[in-house]
């Protein structure tokens, strides 16, 4: 019996029916990386969903439970409203950020009804600034937080009357601004490419040499840590014609030290 499942990650930066194309063989190499070793069961992608920009997928064989199971660990899947719990945490990206003062929405992937979950300005103050009385436009600053940055979120409070959702960061993204501060580097995060192409950029000026490790939080959004005394706002400088139509912001521990004193 086939298995159907709706992935979480989002896809978008398609100019062209040519790079669409390139993105569906990318995607199905990238699901490939996953299943390494399950020969004899096969995976296709059936369509790229006009309403969410999520790719639908079909497993097929004798191990498509196992790797159901694996895919919706290791990538994630879309999530029904109802099914949502207070106190679970959820893969998520942040959307529209800086459009409101009162806060951050997150695209958790959850449907029916579509609800992004929002971690309000007293939550940042508290979790990013000390509990600092700092506006939202301070705090995106200070972290160069833009569209897709990746972030995991625990659901403080559900509204099924109003089909809203709350949440705060988990200690899995406080966790990356904490090394950030205490090990004093700087980090630059990608939107919009893949890995490989970001890996490319970066060997192509020279950059390589400047990274500690490239963190793939989801198919188009990576992080690279840089090495001590490294650059980031010159590093986006140098690479950012080499990948065109994406979005590049800089973690920096100085100006986030600022923020919090």
């Amino acid at each position: 019996m086939t298995k159907i499942i709706v992935l979480f990650d989002k896809i978008y930066n398609i100019s062209s029916e040519e790079k669409k194309r390139e993105i569906f063989i990318r995607y199905l190499k990238y699901l490939n990386e996953h299943i390494k070793g399950f020969s004899k069961t096969s995976i296709n992608i059936n369509k790229l969903r006009n309403f969410d920009q999520r790719f639908e997928i079909s497993i097929n064989g004798p191990d498509e439970d196992f790797l159901f199971n694996l895919l919706q660990k290791e990538i994630g899947t879309i999530i029904e409203f109802k099914d949502v719990k207070e106190g679970q945490i959820y893969k998520g990206s942040m959307v529209d950020v800086g459009k409101v003062g009162f806060g951050i929405f997150v695209d958790c992937a959850i449907l029916n009804p579509k609800v992004d979950v929002l971690i309000n300005l007293h939550s940042l103050r508290t979790q990013l600034c000390n509990g600092k009385e700092k506006s939202l436009r301070q705090i995106v600053e200070a972290y160069d937080l833009i569209d897709h940055f990746p972030v995991y979120v625990r659901i403080t409070r559900i509204d099924e009357v109003n089909n809203k959702l709350q949440g705060e960061l988990d200690q899995k993204s406080l966790k990356l601004f904490k090394k950030i501060l205490k090990e004093n580097i700087e980090c630059v995060f990608l939107s919009g490419d893949t890995k490989g192409q970001f890996k490319k950029a970066l060997a192509k000026k020279g950059h390589l040499r400047d990274i500690i490790s490239i963190k793939r939080f989801g198919f188009l959004e990576n992080l690279v840590l840089l090495k001590k005394d490294s650059d980031a706002p010159g590093i986006i400088a140098h690479i950012g014609r080499e990948l065109k139509n994406c979005k590049l912001s800089a973690l920096r521990p100085e100006r986030i030290k600022k923020l919090l004193d």
